[in-house]
């Protein structure tokens, strides 16, 4: 009997979604078809004294230029300490900081979503593990 009623008190709101539809040149004018926008890639540049004083791509506007790159003593010392490579793991990392608590956090949201799914925690050793030999002698007995 829970069930219904709190089905009852539930609010429900329902939305009209209207889209705006774009048309190409050449595009069908029928009511149903729909017109899809076509966007260009650019091409990547090549002018390697363009790449040296100029940080491109970063100019989102179609009028303009993009900026032109100081030197290096003009940017903050943090921005030459940024990671850049792969996320780091919670093992990696200090207990005393934020970073390390939200990785962990995540870290335990995975574990708990594999768990949700049916992914088993225990994974059979592969053929490679079986065919280990240790180097160690073995124990003779008396």
């Amino acid at each position: 009997m829970i069930r219904p009623l709190s089905l009852l008190c539930r609010r429900t709101f329902s939305t009209s979604r209207v889209s705006a539809k774009k048309k190409l040149v050449g595009a069908d004018t029928s009511k149903g078809s729909k017109a899809k926008v076509l966007v260009e890639i650019p091409k990547p540049i090549r002018d390697t004294k363009l790449l040296q004083t100029r940080c491109c791509g970063l100019n989102k506007y179609i009028e303009g230029e993009d900026p032109v790159l100081k030197p290096d003593h003009e940017y903050p010392e943090w921005l030459w300490t940024i990671h850049t490579g792969k996320p780091k793991s919670f093992v990696d990392m200090d207990p005393d900081t934020k970073e390390y608590w939200y990785a962990l956090k995540m870290a335990n949201r995975v574990q708990r979503n594999k768990a949700k799914k049916g992914v088993r925690f225990y994974t059979p050793p592969r053929t490679h593990e079986l065919k280990f030999q240790s180097r160690l002698p073995l124990r003779q007995s008396q």
